[in-house]
């Protein structure tokens, strides 16, 4: 019989085959996205574990983030390849999330169907909404009150933002690996034209997701030549990971934070300059609710390792649903 479980680290297990985001003496470990609380303790695993899995951006991406990881460990699956391990038939299926990003289909000897659907956003237009014996998720949102109403025209709202401010001047965007790649993609889809810098770190990152089809261009490295020439023009955009220093004393740009933990309205400006967008890649409570009746599982398990109010989402699962829903570990 398969054996399902979250450990204390947000690990999914499923018997002692695979451990899926997360750190287990298992055969094999899959990396849904390279965002950090879904590589915990990934060292560990490339000592213990035999493979590697995930799809070929977020495998370069990991390299890049500076893993050490042997060529012949590496299991790169595109969306809809299939491979085994052991009994267990596994899939990768797109989630739209970051670039890269995969939902996770385990099929046993006897067909139960496994579904851990990580980290996704706008279920059932972008991220397929999958059938499922079993659905494991982190309801990151999920708390009834985290719902975002202008979820519908967030892009529409951050382009504005973004053009209107580049009428003045240069602009800082912040994020997280992943998410500005998929901004950088949104803009140029938007028509956005003024060139990007980047620090070293995104722009290496940019060129491995543009080997994957994104189509980003006309973007310099900060502190190259080529960059130097792109700021003294003074009509660029600077995309940094949020950790990273402040520009803006040195630039004298605007600056646009892009966060999710903001429900009540798509912006609000937080002075000096600086602008908080509610442009979140993960489904609202809504969301989450839609995938769950739609996938129609017969069991439910919540990650609270990565989920906000687990009990209080699980207990709205059995209420909407009456399905058998499980809060682990």
């Amino acid at each position: 019989m398969t054996n399902v479980l979250v450990n204390e680290r947000g690990a999914v297990l499923i018997n002692k085959l695979l451990s899926i985001d997360g750190h287990e003496n298992s055969i094999s470990r899959v990396v849904t996205h390279v965002h950090s609380d879904h590589i915990k303790d990934l060292d560990k695993s490339l000592t213990i574990c035999k493979n590697l899995i995930g799809t070929p951006l977020t495998l370069d991406w990991l390299v890049e983030l500076g893993y050490k990881i042997p060529s012949d460990y590496i299991i790169k699956m595109d969306y809809g390849s299939r491979v085994s391990i052991g009994e267990l038939k596994l899939e990768l299926v797109k989630a739209l999330h970051i670039p890269g990003s995969s939902q996770v289909v385990v099929t046993d000897e006897d067909g139960l169907k496994i579904v851990y659907t990580s980290d996704f956003k706008k279920p059932g237009i972008h991220t397929p909404i999958l059938e499922a014996d079993i659905l494991v998720l982190d309801a990151v949102y999920g708390n009834p009150n985290y719902v975002r109403e202008f979820d519908e025209y967030i892009e529409d709202i951050l382009t504005d933002l973004v053009n209107q401010l580049l009428s003045k001047g240069p602009v800082i965007i912040y994020g997280y690996h992943g998410k500005l790649q998929e901004v950088m993609q949104l803009f140029r889809d938007k028509g956005v034209i003024a060139p990007y810098v980047l620090p070293p770190k995104v722009y290496n990152m940019t060129r491995i997701a543009e080997k994957y089809d994104l189509r980003i261009k006309d973007y310099v490295l900060l502190g190259s030549n080529e960059g130097a020439e792109v700021i003294k023009s003074g009509w660029f955009l600077l995309f940094t990971h949020v950790s990273s220093s402040n520009y803006v004393k040195k630039m004298k740009a605007s600056e646009v934070i892009l966060s999710g933990w903001e429900f009540k309205k798509p912006y609000r400006y937080l002075g000096n300059n600086r602008w908080l967008v509610a442009f979140s890649d993960h489904a609202d409570f809504k969301g989450l609710i839609h995938y769950v009746v739609n996938s129609n599982p017969k069991t439910v398990i919540v990650n609270s390792v990565r989920s906000t109010y687990a009990d209080l989402f699980a207990n709205e699962v059995r209420k909407i649903t009456k399905k058998d829903c499980i809060v682990m570990p």
